[in-house]
């Protein structure tokens, strides 16, 4: 399934913001003594998970910052055993470092990525995603929640995952997207999601050549 770029709304740097700020405030809600406890559906501790999301948010600002065109071979954490108040603080940081590099990148600069090359707007929308889904694995099966915008997870959607149904709630879509729940009438997922990262117009030319 897939629907024509126009009339669609890009994933900003606000909307990374945005969904730092809310997977912040619901980790904050989390009782501290499920911190090192595995987080939902991994096999990473909660802390671990939460230390990932910010990790990969740097990796991205570095590689979008120096415009790599090919494996860096950056591996493993580089934030490890912090307090819950300093990780969920590192997110928010990591988010801002983010949106201020992609905020400042030349349009049509693209960074290497392990699913293609990515542009600014594609980091905003990976950076969503990590931010997003890592907190949903972070604080499911827990007293805190997480319920993000439908209208973010549409833009998300819009921008990473062009073959979603567009019929279907947004936060739900995107939870099956990433291979973390089941919608109605398509396969669940699981290890085999895929999001699009390279530019959305190589994506339709493909399609379309397809057709």
């Amino acid at each position: 399934m897939w629907c024509s770029l126009s009339g669609r709304s890009p994933v900003t740097s606000d909307d990374l913001r945005d969904a730092a700020s809310l997977v912040a405030g619901s980790i904050r809600r989390l009782d501290p003594d499920l911190w090192e406890n595995l987080a939902y559906g991994l096999v990473w501790t909660r802390s671990h998970t939460v230390a990932h999301i910010a990790d990969v948010l740097d990796f991205y600002s570095g590689d979008l910052a120096s415009q790599v065109q090919e494996n860096p071979g950056s591996v493993g954490l580089h934030y490890r055993d912090g307090s819950l108040e300093a990780a969920v603080g590192q997110i928010q940081f990591s988010a801002g470092v983010l949106a201020l590099v992609a905020e400042a990148t030349s349009e049509g600069a693209r960074a290497y990525h392990p699913s293609g090359m990515v542009d600014a707007e594609g980091s905003f929308g990976m950076g969503c995603v990590e931010t997003l889904l890592h907190g949903y694995d972070t604080v499911t099966g827990t007293e805190a929640e997480l319920d993000p915008d439908d209208e973010l997870c549409k833009w998300i959607l819009g921008r990473l995952f062009r073959w979603a149904p567009q019929d279907t709630p947004r936060w739900l879509t995107l939870l099956w997207a990433t291979g973390r729940g089941e919608l109605a009438d398509q396969e669940f997922l699981r290890e085999i999601w895929r999001w699009h990262v390279d530019l959305l117009s190589e994506w339709e030319v493909n399609i379309l050549r397809a057709q």
